[in-house]
């Protein structure tokens, strides 16, 4: 837990309590405003934590740069940092700032990343600054961040979106919250506005991942370090240097070194939120200060300023006038002046760099980049450490019941798997998760006869049982009394924890959901913080049980041999005397027409991929998608091999293995072939690629994001705009990409 305030304010400002009892009149009334400010504050988040307000969910992923006291922490040149840094991974970036001091209303496209559109007072100085301080980097402005980033999405399709000023802008879901803190003064006097700088309670940053010091300096900062490190020891801590690297002389704008303003006796203005650190660089630089004018944050510079600026400068003998990029911006980069005016440009620096790019990588997880064919089955074998969104939604759940019983107690253990095929191997991280927490314990399957074959192979399962109909059901539930001495219900229902009960299993885990709290003995609560991350992560949640659950495998599906062996006959048996790669088409889903594509667009592209590749296309899918198959095969021009329903999992499992790529709905068989490694394109309509799409960095997803996506519907009133607006040459280019890297 953080101190009281006094303590924070003793920690840093050296101030004992007496400084407090001296208040004004004024200054105890903007204390008691920033008590109303404060449960005002804390009221707003809770109610999006608890998912009363509205988040919406944008189609890339979002990370956001924020900070938690007003101004002056180095948040632009942070943000510019990280889009580079972004760039540098080869994603094209989008910046989506409040647009602040800007004339224009409404969502504005800035920049494309290859022209400025709008320049000062038109949009405000930060963003413009960024916009041109980053070439190819696209930034849309606008007070609504979803909207903005929803244009950006339609008109130019970046990969990524970076959020400026965004950790209080809770409308909009983020996969990374990165707060930046002053390194001289992290939390200011400690209060909130207007009595103090603090935009929410200190305590706040517990829901942010990353914490960085800026404008750090080790020899006077690093009590401040260790004390954020003790204090908020979830989350990863940063430092950040700002500093300047080039300074412009105007007019002409050439470009000299910063050791070029030594000596030079010059006038000084800035309008910042913090005008101090601009004038202890300038004086670290050696500048000749003969004149310091300080303006407002966002101050818009009129003539008559200028004019009063230049005259001041040639009373005091200054032979040039010095200021920021950003006040450079809203002068709209023009200099009328007869004196030449410099501006000092900086640049940010977060270190340890390379550990910002991993806790980058865990946050953007499977949607970073593709991994290389021979780095694929390497992928599905490593550990990873949970991204810094899943941590923070792991810390919100709470455990209720009995302890879970612990390594020493359990010789036999029990999972209850899910029903659906693509759940249950989305499940499969829990697995691997038991089997290190349990070693010695076997492991038990329980699922139904359509899913139970995935489970063969996997580590550390020594059995497992068919989820048979009828009364054989109970028989089967009845005989597992006695034998296990932990069980798992990894689906929701009320049924699954029924199943447990049956068992007799002394400790009985599952989330506290469905009314069925009473057939468990331990419970986790708080599963709605889990509500965004990918599926993969909410059923590991349930190991939080046994403490944070810190690093996890991918889902991984085991063959042998013999079966890989086996698919490659299947193949050979449908014959072709085509010798290019087998491609295939999984044109069913269960979940209704919101998730399937059209059957004559399927065919479409396997016509097209013959013709270009000599492709061998094989139709794929269990005994409900034989009629998706059937159509598919009967609008196909070129042969197609059906084997939709005609063979068992396990042998569908084996042809996946042998594809060049598979083109499906999101559907179990699409999860499947990521687990397998096998190359995807994979078709959204109305539901969530984020929460449920292809856990896999070897997968292009691709889905038309509408205002209303997702809904998550089986149907439309809409015509499934979200779906029929993908078009065939889309497809059949993202098959093309993996099909040529082969």
């Amino acid at each position: 837990m953080f101190p009281a305030k006094p303590t924070f304010l003793r920690f840093f400002h050296k101030a004992g309590p007496q400084e407090f009892a001296d208040l004004d009149s004024l200054n105890r009334l903007l204390v008691a405003i920033s008590s109303i400010y404060e449960a005002g504050a804390r009221a707003r988040r809770g109610l999006y934590r608890r998912g009363w307000g509205k988040v919406k969910r944008l189609p890339a992923p979002v990370v956001s740069v924020g900070n938690l006291a007003v101004g002056g922490m180095g948040k632009t040149p942070v943000t510019a940092y990280l889009a580079r840094l972004l760039q540098e991974q080869g994603l094209r970036v989008a910046i989506l700032s409040r647009g602040y001091g800007g004339r224009r209303r409404g969502v504005t496209c800035l920049s494309n990343g290859e022209r400025l559109f709008y320049t000062p007072p038109e949009v405000g100085e930060e963003a413009f600054w960024l916009a041109r301080s980053l070439p190819g980097v696209i930034v849309y402005t606008g007070p609504c961040r979803f909207e903005a980033g929803m244009a950006a999405w339609r008109d130019l399709g970046p990969d990524i979106f970076v959020l400026d000023d965004g950790f209080q802008h809770f409308q909009l879901a983020r996969n990374l919250d990165l707060v930046l803190l002053d390194a001289a003064r992290p939390f200011g006097n400690g209060r909130l506005l207007p009595a103090g700088p603090l935009r929410e309670p200190v305590c706040t940053l517990r829901e942010a991942d990353v914490l960085i010091l800026s404008r750090y300096d080790d020899r006077r900062h690093r009590d401040r370090l260790d004390f954020l490190g003790r204090s908020f020891p979830d989350q990863e801590i940063f430092t950040a240097v700002i500093t300047p690297v080039s300074a412009r002389r105007f007019p002409g704008g050439e470009k000299h070194p910063p050791g070029a303003l030594d000596g030079l006796p010059a006038l000084a203005f800035a309008g910042l939120a913090r005008p101090k650190v601009f004038r202890d660089t300038l004086n670290s630089l050696g500048v000749d200060l003969r004149g310091w004018r300080e303006f407002p944050d966002h101050y818009a510079f009129t003539p008559g300023d200028l004019a009063m600026l230049a005259q001041e400068a040639r009373g005091q003998q200054a032979r040039a006038l010095i200021t920021t990029s950003k006040d450079w911006a809203r002068l709209g980069e023009r200099w009328p002046g007869d004196l030449p005016l410099w501006v000092l440009e900086t640049a940010a620096r977060v270190e340890p760099e390379e550990a910002l790019r991993r806790c980058l990588a865990a946050a953007l997880g499977e949607m970073a980049a593709k991994t290389p064919p021979a780095e694929a089955h390497a992928e599905l074998e490593a550990h990873r450490p949970t991204p810094p969104q899943v941590r923070r939604g792991f810390r919100k759940l709470t455990r209720t019941g009995r302890p879970p019983a612990g390594p020493g107690t359990v010789r036999r253990l029990l999972v209850r798997a899910p029903n659906w095929l693509g759940d249950a191997v989305m499940s499969l991280p829990v697995l691997t998760g038991l089997t290190r927490l349990f070693p010695a314990a076997p492991i038990t399957i329980l699922a139904v006869p359509g899913v139970a074959p995935l489970f063969a192979g996997q580590p550390g399962v020594a059995d497992i049982i068919a989820y048979p109909a009828g009364k054989a059901k109970w028989r089967t539930l009845l005989s597992l009394r006695g034998r296990f001495e932990l069980a798992l219900a990894l689906p929701n229902s009320f049924g699954s924890a029924l199943d447990l009960w049956l068992s007799r299993a002394p400790c009985r885990l599952g989330y506290a959901a469905d009314g069925r709290s009473p057939l468990l003995t331990t419970m986790l609560k708080g599963r709605a913080g889990l509500k965004g991350p990918h599926q993969v992560f909410y059923y590991l949640g349930l190991l939080e049980a046994w403490g944070p659950v810190r690093d996890f495998s991918p889902p991984r599906i085991r063959l042998s041999e013999e079966e890989i062996a086996a698919g490659r006959e299947i193949l050979s048996a449908g014959g072709s005397d085509a010798g290019g790669p087998w491609i295939g088409l999984a044109p069913g889903a269960g979940y209704g027409p919101a998730k399937r594509w059209p059957g004559e667009r399927f065919a479409a592209v396997g016509d097209i991929l013959q013709k270009e590749f000599q492709a061998r296309p094989v139709l794929l899918g269990g005994p409900g998608d034989r009629e998706a198959a059937a159509e598919v095969e009967r609008r196909g021009r070129g042969r197609f091999l059906n084997l939709a329903g005609t063979t068992t999992l396990r042998q569908a499992l084996a042809i996946l293995a042998h594809l060049g790529v598979l083109i499906t709905n999101d559907s179990g068989m699409m999860h499947a072939a990521a687990a397998l490694g096998t190359p995807l394109v994979a078709i959204f309509g109305s539901t969530d690629a984020a929460a449920t799409g292809p856990f896999t960095p070897r997968a292009a997803v691709i889905h038309h994001h509408l205002p209303c996506s997702p809904c998550l519907k089986r149907t439309c009133s809409q015509n499934y705009a979200c779906l029929m607006d993908i078009t065939v040459s889309e497809v059949a280019e993202a098959a093309r990409a993996w099909l040529e890297e082969r």
